[in-house]
């Protein structure tokens, strides 16, 4: 499945509206406790959003050294300090970190708004795993795939719908061996995208790793795509690595089978289709080709 670096944050139109949206939001929410709030905390909330306001419509480039852009955060830092668990100062410190790609300062600050028991807007869930996944591509190229996993599960706690996330845990328990901690991802994507055909791939590649083993499931598979493309000699090779990896693997030991069959080595073939009857004695095929080797090696 290709998987490309998430792309930094941008001002655009849209995003324009999308802040307009949710300042309305933590406006209304910042409002609906001002009984509660200290004095003041009101208005500097309203100075934080208009300079925020302000860094977006003059289409500021992301930096926060920026000056209109470290107003801003300076801004929102301040309603922060003021009251440090209210929605308003917390979402709008995370997204002026967010906007301005600081990443390393964005991601505190959106814990600490989901930690104080707040939930994203639609406005916010697309800045949020924006961040998050730029993290998790930094993590992964730098060779740290727990912490790129451990971002990507954050974001699926706040976002469940996620198929991004899901991804990318569900490839990186591949890697690391984890098959069965694969699966259930690997299924909540199919679920979710049921068009997904690589996903539907891997999902079917990892039962397979759980069930026999990583080692002899990559094995086989390497071996049906050498004889789909009719390496033979390739093929052979990959399946006696998987019958070498897990001798129960009923399916490459038919498969080492076919191929002999195919190149007319009957007896080689008698012998791999009745260790494939052996294991799985319910499969028809295996039995009728073992049957037909016998029967050629008796003319």
């Amino acid at each position: 499945m290709m998987l490309s670096r998430p792309r930094p944050l941008r001002h655009t139109a849209v995003l324009t509206g999308m802040l307009t949206g949710m300042l309305m939001v933590l406006l209304f929410a910042s409002s609906s406790w001002a009984q509660a709030l200290p004095p003041g905390y009101q208005r500097n909330l309203s100075l934080a959003q208009a300079a925020m306001r302000e860094a977006v419509d003059a289409n500021v480039r992301p930096f926060p050294d920026q000056p209109l852009w470290a107003k801003a955060i300076r801004l929102a830092e301040a309603v922060v300090e003021m009251a440090p668990r209210e929605a308003g100062g917390l979402g709008l410190l995370a997204e002026a970190y967010s906007r301005t790609n600081f990443f390393g300062r964005a991601w505190p600050a959106w814990e600490a708004y989901l930690d104080a028991g707040h939930d994203l807007t639609p406005e916010q869930t697309p800045i949020f795993l924006g961040v998050g996944e730029q993290l998790a591509w930094s993590a992964y190229e730098g060779g740290d795939r727990e912490r790129a996993a451990e971002l990507h599960l954050a974001m699926l706690d706040a976002v469940p719908f996620s198929k991004e996330s899901r991804v990318w845990v569900a490839r990186i328990r591949m890697e690391q061996g984890r098959p069965v901690d694969a699966i259930p991802y690997w299924e909540a994507v199919v679920a979710q995208d049921p068009e997904d055909d690589r996903a539907r791939y891997f999902l079917n590649l990892a039962r397979d790793q759980a069930r026999w083993g990583v080692a002899a499931a990559d094995a086989f598979r390497q071996g049906v795509a050498h004889y789909e493309a009719g390496d033979m000699d390739a093929a052979r090779r990959a399946l006696e690595r998987a019958t070498d990896s897990n001798p129960q693997y009923a399916e490459a030991w038919a498969w080492r089978g076919r191929i002999a069959f195919e190149a007319a080595s009957y007896l080689v073939a008698l012998r791999h289709y009745e260790r494939a009857v052996e294991l799985a004695p319910d499969v028809d095929a295996y039995r009728y080709f073992r049957n037909e080797s016998q029967r050629l090696l008796d003319e």
